[in-house]
């Protein structure tokens, strides 16, 4: 029981089972489960009264099981202090500990309601009917529960996760409880950060109830992109200079895409790359230079080409944006001179790859990063459901041998060594054609430094790093920029310009942020 688990529980994203195992390990240790209940129980409340100051008259939707004894052990203490309490509880056939707390509470005093139309004046409802575990449709009365709370208005609050919402998936299970915030208790469930879960599960906090380090499984587990500043490339030192900064080998547009290009040659400029050569058409020399005056472009006319392997030492390829016709001839090229190096797969680069198929890279021992959004990836992997993105993402990388970033409101970022991390932070400001070619350059200028930083050739680990960073670092610029500019003004080109200040302002919040941790 001595040794420390690995990960942090302030990220790490469990299994029901996982769960389930920890807390048998904690009662099976001497913590009795009614103590477990009532620390759970007096830390929501805490919370609570944080999150709604100006609530008073709490209605209390109560399951049978633990889920509804924690929702009991809240009441209490809201009737304790001073607020109105009212419980509904659909089945009477409690669990001991359960009926324990619900006796005790209507001794205070609290109302105990037969009909839901009683609840209709409370100013915040409490979702205690189930927790973790659940596997079937919700039945009656439990779903005309769910109907009326979802209907009435009131802020809801659920205990551990949204009654019906799949702790796995993030799916729902006919019908779900439409939450304004989600407590979840001890550590993070992945289906909570699922993106099927985003209409159900409101904000989102963990209440932590001191999980032993022993307790903690021992195997990998997905966890949350928060603060991932371990991800992101040294600074560089200060007689460093443009080749030891990388060199990217950057393979976009054509003439029906020609904005794909200036781009992605935009997102690959904020990451900090020493040098970007861009191979495109030439009809796209002159637009390429205007926007980028500082890319060296290697302009193919009539059959697409790439420069000679002998002529640029790169650190990295990013290709596929705007390829259209042209990326068949040009992904062979690349698989016949450039599989010694890094690359960043995207759009029309994996439409490409999905034609020959994955497993090219493999069998050209080619370290990836591929970036499909949901159609790109059914063609890619055909063979995989997407009902667990996570899960989805896992078998795609250990399948191609790839780092697999799996875009979207949850974006998931897998490695074939089994590490997983999910972004859990972004914006509907993103989802506009061009964002994606944005941060294919982003994600390629990375790697570039970080390969030359090394070097030499970089491991899964670090493909991993350099993805991450470009993911998390994207989506909070965004983010930043729709808090000034609204959602709408959120444009690629503007994104790109604006990813150097939102870092800076994002490592000036994490100074910020440990200044603020080593004075407590």
């Amino acid at each position: 029981m001595g040794s420390r688990c690995q990960f942090d529980p302030a990220i790490s994203l469990v299994s029901s089972a996982q769960m389930q195992r920890i807390e048998e390990q904690i009662f099976s240790a001497g913590m009795p489960v009614a103590a477990l209940m009532e620390k759970v129980g007096l830390a929501v409340v805490a919370q609570l009264q944080k999150d709604f100051p100006q609530a008073h008259r709490i209605g209390i939707l109560c399951g049978t099981g633990h889920n509804g004894g924690d929702g009991l052990v809240v009441g209490r203490e809201l009737w304790l202090a001073q607020k109105s309490v009212k419980v509904w509880l659909g089945k009477p056939d409690l669990k001991p500990l359960t009926a324990d707390h619900a006796r005790y509470l209507k001794a205070l005093g609290a109302e105990f309601v037969e009909s839901l139309e009683e609840l209709a004046d409370c100013d915040l409802l409490i979702d205690a009917l189930f927790g973790i575990g659940l596997n079937r449709p919700l039945g009656e009365p439990w779903a005309g529960a769910v109907g009326w709370a979802n209907g009435s208005g009131i802020p809801i609050l659920s205990l551990d996760l949204p009654s019906g919402l799949n702790d796995q998936t993030g799916e729902v299970w006919g019908c779900c409880i439409r939450a304004s915030h989600t407590y979840t208790l001890g550590l993070w469930k992945r289906g909570l950060w699922q993106e099927a879960a985003l209409p159900w599960v409101g904000r989102l906090h963990r209440v932590d109830f001191g999980i032993p380090p022993w307790a903690c499984p021992e195997d990998e587990v997905p966890r949350l992109l928060l603060r991932p500043w371990q991800h992101f490339p040294a600074d560089p030192p200060l007689d460093t200079h443009k080749y030891r900064q990388g060199s990217l080998l950057l393979v976009a547009g054509s003439a029906a895409y020609a904005g794909a290009a200036v781009l992605a040659g935009l997102g690959s400029r904020a990451s900090g790359v020493g040098m970007v050569t861009m191979a495109a058409p030439a009809e796209l020399k002159g637009l390429i230079h205007s926007a980028l005056p500082e890319v060296l472009v290697h302009a193919w006319e009539g059959i697409p080409s790439l420069p000679p392997v002998a002529e640029k030492p790169f650190q990295a390829v990013a290709v596929g944006p705007g390829l259209g016709e042209t990326r068949l001839p040009l992904l062979e090229i690349l698989l016949r001179d450039w599989a010694g190096i890094p690359w960043v797969i995207d759009a029309d680069g994996l439409n490409a790859l999905a034609e020959m198929g994955v497993e090219r890279l493999q069998e050209k021992g080619i370290q990836a990063i591929l970036t499909p959004h949901l159609g790109e990836f059914r063609r890619l992997f055909p063979g995989i459901p997407l009902g667990d993105r996570i899960e989805a993402a896992q078998r795609a990388a250990a399948q191609s041998g790839a780092v697999v970033v799996l875009k979207g409101a949850r974006t998931v970022i897998a490695s074939p060594t089994g590490e997983c991390w999910v972004n859990p932070e972004s914006t509907p400001a993103l989802a506009r054609g061009g964002s994606g070619d944005v941060l294919t350059g982003l994600i390629g200028g990375l790697v570039a430094r970080r390969r030359a930083q090394a070097g030499q050739p970089l491991d899964a680990p670090a493909l991993l790093s350099c993805a991450c960073a470009g993911v998390w670092w994207h989506a909070q610029a965004a983010v930043h920029l729709a808090q000034e500019r609204g959602l709408t003004g959120v444009d690629p080109a503007r994104l790109a310009e604006h990813l150097p200040q939102a870092l800076q302002a994002l490592q000036q919040e994490e100074v910020v942020h440990t200044v603020s941790q080593a004075g407590e």
